[in-house]
């Protein structure tokens, strides 16, 4: 089978990172000169501006965007607002040759079009085979904590079930490990492997980036990197790196993204009170600008609170050899102790997280370099170059790499 000439990727959501999949989707092996057409919808003009701008470059990209949405607040928005989009993909593959269909960056509450007595209304979505539906949280993973949400998730697993038994798929793709072994389970036919989340491994300057930012060779230097938000655990962490005995003349907290006032003059206050030196870069940081920050970094820090997703910080830090610590239940905990590149911890339990800041500093030469080369292995895994091929069946995907 040669390579496909047309894909379209629904996308019902824009994301942060949606851009990261369709620049893999145009880079992939094989795929080199085939047309994608991309449909979604965003939230506001700034993400708007920057997926035009985007598109503008790529001459091979289609774009069609829905009305804009409102803030998704609700599963049963969220339910609204992927049936909307899916009865557009309908109509478009009623008037439209594609050769691939494929969901991304797409929720378990996706596969509406699976549901009983939905194929008279979704035939296209049958005929031609659905690939892709990577699922961006929690796949099959149980997280609600009040008993409508238990109720929800029931439900959307039990619509995920369905979807797997119901013929729609031809591909299906999870970043949720854990995710994946369940379908398997529910699946009759070998169609769920586990997604590529993508990352470019850059050809990263260590020495050029810690002299961008000042730092001398004995530095150890944390990186704590995107929005700011209590979610993230910056505060937290602040305050465990603080309240441990370490060598805090050795450690730099380097902490780089866009906060609020308010969280910003709460994150200095913690500053202040810290022996050690923190770098503070509150902005944007452009995409050209992004490896210098893992490249300088020793160790990247996902702490987050209530988090089962998986994490293009994590993914950034790997592609750069740097050791990780995460907050545990979630996929980066699966991916950290899968590859052995970090630690998995706890925001609430201080000591057990001070007692794993300390490990990793007190790593030796070839400890380091072991566990370094996992996040390496770990990123090769995820590479973008690779991205379209999870959609592919071990045929087609052999067909590719001959045409190739």
């Amino acid at each position: 089978m040669p390579s496909p000439r047309r894909v379209l990727l629904a996308d019902p959501l824009y994301h942060v990172h949606s851009i990261l999949h369709y620049r893999a989707s145009l880079g992939s092996a094989g795929f080199e000169q085939t047309e994608f057409t991309v449909l979604t919808s965003v939230f506001s003009d700034e993400e708007e501006r920057r997926l035009e701008t985007f598109r503008q470059s790529q001459p091979r990209l289609t774009v069609r965007l829905r009305e804009r949405h409102e803030v998704i607040a609700s599963r049963t928005q969220c339910w609204r607002h992927y049936l909307q989009a899916m009865r557009q993909v309908e109509g478009m593959l009623a008037q439209q040759e594609f050769d691939l269909v494929i969901y991304i960056m797409a929720d378990h509450v996706l596969p509406i079009f699976a549901l009983p007595m939905a194929r008279p209304f979704f035939p296209h979505h049958f005929s031609v085979g659905v690939r892709g539906l990577v699922f961006r949280h929690n796949g099959l993973r149980q997280t609600a904590t009040s008993v409508r949400g238990r109720l929800l998730e029931f439900f959307d697993r039990w619509v995920l079930g369905r979807a797997l038994r119901s013929g729609a798929f031809r591909r299906v793709a999870f970043l949720d490990r854990e995710a994946a072994r369940r379908a398997r389970a529910l699946e009759k036919t070998p169609l769920c492997i586990e997604g590529i989340d993508p990352v470019d491994i850059p050809d990263s300057d260590r020495s050029r980036a810690r002299t961008r930012f000042a730092l001398s060779p004995e530095d150890f230097v944390f990186l704590l990197f995107g929005s700011f938000d209590d979610r993230k655990g910056f505060i937290e962490t602040l305050e465990v790196i603080r309240d441990t005995a370490l060598p805090h003349e050795r450690i730099v907290v380097l902490i780089a993204g866009l906060g609020d006032a308010e969280f910003i003059a709460r994150l200095e206050a913690v500053i202040a009170t810290c022996r050690y030196r923190v770098v503070l870069h509150n902005q944007f940081i452009p995409d050209a600008d992004l490896p210098d920050y893992f490249a300088a970094a020793d160790c990247v820090v996902c702490a987050y609170k209530n988090f089962v997703a998986s994490s293009g910080v994590l993914l950034h830090g790997a592609s750069a050899g740097n050791l990780a610590i995460v907050s545990s239940g979630g996929v980066m905990a699966d991916d950290v102790r899968e590859f052995g590149f970090g630690e998995v911890v706890s925001v609430e339990d201080r000591a057990g997280f001070g007692a794993s800041v300390q490990r990793l500093m007190n790593l030796t030469l070839a400890e380091r370099s072991r566990m370094s080369e996992g996040a390496l292995a770990y990123a090769r895994s995820r590479d973008s170059r690779f991205y379209m091929t999870q959609f592919l069946t071990a045929e087609e995907h052999a067909s590719v790499e001959r045409s190739s």
